[in-house]
């Protein structure tokens, strides 16, 4: 026994002595670096503006190899993602992808909210007291953009402070709010102004263009693509999965006449006030933010230095198309064939650059979409409202003014912006009336009306904790600083702002809510998981590919043991 003792004494000593005198000699001959060698070199966000995740499926006979399929085929999707807050919409919705957070932490509660102190609603991405201005726009080009409102970091920003400020994270976008919010308070954001049809950023970030967008602006590619006729890609027949081209549900393009294909992109911009806003409205738009990613690419050589990079690729073209012409249009199904086109391009492109494990893509949505609630009305599915030719925020503001006046004798409603009901506290005092009253007969006269869900009093949020269901959604759009007096909500199918022809999100239903997650590239291995997941944990999960901190704010989890799960 003595003997086995010793022997193994022995072979430890021998092995330690290996394993010291191995490692001490490698730290003589190679400086210590970060294990970079098992993280990506580049990071692609692609968000997806409203896309609801039926879409990949209900086009598939449409796609070809390289797009959707090859990212399916070969990536890993999560089919069960829901938004974890309750006002979908594209600040709060790109806001939480990349800050791992929902609403009532990051603070960003709507793509504008009212501001009592200044008297109107602000712009997600405007900073008030700011002097930011824009570089290389026109005069009505946007001011004061920065991310100043985003109370917290995104995985672009940790990545950026764990890299010793080397690492880079570049965002585009044909909207300002997906640009900005997406490229975190550490990154680079571009965006497109409608006014020049050039892409455009803010001093918050520099004070020129660099020469490259100077050059890719110079090729005026905008004004080419407006001179095309937007048209089926395939035989419109062959469209089985959408319904007939002519309807009553949609809404035409701005300067025309018709919701209907072809669509002369040279003949609108003849008509009077139009702009390459136009542009937007069409699948081209999207195809000009490719050809900017890979510009980008290319001049920045992003994932060519010692530590991972990050391009953040916000495509809106898919949302103003749905809400134009709804989930359930020709025009939509269109739309997703022709990504599939530009995705099989973007994929070809990357493959003329890296090694597919040296880049990793992640896919999703800031959020869904319903259909258009007159299409689900005479379908006998219900609806709010049967009106279809009302704005029914503009009804339930009216409605609710008038109310209170009654009620009170006073005129106390200032706004309802952001799902939030915002009431004149200075009018309040002055008449020595108890806020929480008129809070309280506020939530009970909008309870009363047939296309409100239900309506909350902050007070309610102050002293109870929702953590799940409906409210638990809404508590997640609650920040004190900026919410207003009374949370409200539409009852499912029912779009509060828009008018007639036009379908909308930003409700807490699934429709709105649910969207796809899908990785691609690296290690990533084929499949999909069913498990609830949500757009917030996509952050946290990155981070860990990264090997860096997660965001200050995260309350997400990451997906990776899910990804590598045994099957």
């Amino acid at each position: 026994m003595k003997s086995l003792d010793h022997k193994f004494l022995v072979a430890c000593s021998l092995a330690c002595a290996l394993l010291f005198g191995s490692a001490g000699a490698h730290a003589e001959t190679e400086p210590a670096r970060l294990p970079h060698e098992h993280t990506p070199r580049l990071v692609i966000g692609i968000a997806v503006d409203q896309m609801r995740p039926d879409y990949l499926y209900r086009f598939w006979n449409h796609y070809g190899d390289g797009g959707f399929r090859r990212l399916l085929d070969d990536g890993f999707l999560f089919r069960n993602a829901k938004y974890r807050h309750g006002h979908t919409a594209t600040g709060p919705g790109h806001a939480s992808v990349y800050t791992g957070t929902t609403p009532r932490i990051h603070g960003l509660i709507g793509n504008s909210w009212f501001v009592p102190e200044l008297g109107r609603s602000i712009n997600v991405v405007e900073v008030p007291d700011s002097d930011y201005t824009t570089v290389g726009g026109g005069a009505a080009a946007g001011q004061r953009r920065s991310p100043g409102n985003m109370m917290v970091t995104t995985v672009g920003d940790e990545l950026f402070l764990f890299s010793g400020e080397r690492s880079r994270t570049m965002s585009i976008s044909f909207k300002d709010r997906t640009a900005i919010l997406s490229g975190g308070h550490t990154g680079s954001a571009y965006w497109f102004d409608p006014a020049t049809g050039n892409f455009i950023t803010s001093t918050f970030y520099r004070d020129e263009l660099p020469a490259w967008l100077q050059a890719f602006n110079d090729r005026q590619l905008a004004r080419e693509f407006l001179q095309r006729t937007w048209e089926p890609a395939r035989p419109i027949e062959t469209y089985v999965e959408s319904r007939p081209d002519r309807n009553p549900y949609e809404r035409p393009l701005p300067g025309m006449f018709r919701a209907t294909f072809p669509m002369d992109l040279a003949e609108i911009m003849r008509t009077p006030n139009r702009d390459a806003g136009v542009l937007g409205v069409t699948p081209f738009g999207d195809e000009l933010l490719f050809e900017l990613a890979k510009t980008v690419l290319v001049e920045e050589q992003l994932g060519r230095g010692e530590v991972p990079d990050m391009l953040m690729i916000g495509l809106s073209a898919a949302d103003i198309i749905g809400h134009y012409f709804g989930p359930a249009s020709k025009q939509v199904q269109d739309y997703y064939i022709r990504l599939d086109e530009y995705l099989a391009d973007f994929l070809e492109f990357l493959d003329g650059h890296f090694e597919r494990e040296e880049y990793l893509i992640v896919m999703t949505a800031d959020h869904g979409a319903h259909y258009v609630p007159q299409y689900l009305h005479n379908h006998r599915i219900p609806t709010g409202h049967s009106n279809f030719h009302t704005r029914i925020n503009e009804v339930m503001r009216e409605q609710l003014g008038q109310h209170l006046e009654r009620r009170f004798g006073a005129e106390l409603l200032l706004a309802i912006s952001a799902m939030n009901v915002f009431l004149d506290h200075e009018r309040m005092a002055d008449l020595r009336l108890d806020p929480a009253v008129v809070r309280n007969e506020t939530v009970r006269f909008l309870q009363s009306l047939d296309f409100v869900s239900d309506a909350i009093s902050v007070d309610l949020f102050e002293q109870t904790e929702f953590t799940e269901g409906v409210r638990g959604l809404m508590m997640q759009n609650y920040f004190r600083p900026r919410s207003g007096d009374v949370m409200v909500w539409m009852t499912p199918h029912t779009r509060g702002d828009l008018g007639t022809g036009f379908t909308g999100h930003g409700t807490p239903w699934t429709t709105d809510t649910h969207v796809p997650i899908l990785f691609y590239g690296y290690d990533i291995p084929h499949g999909q998981s069913s498990a609830p997941v949500a757009p917030s944990d996509i952050a946290s999960t990155l981070a860990v590919f990264l090997n860096s901190p997660f965001p200050s704010g995260n309350t997400g989890n990451p997906l990776n043991d899910l990804i590598y799960a045994p099957r």
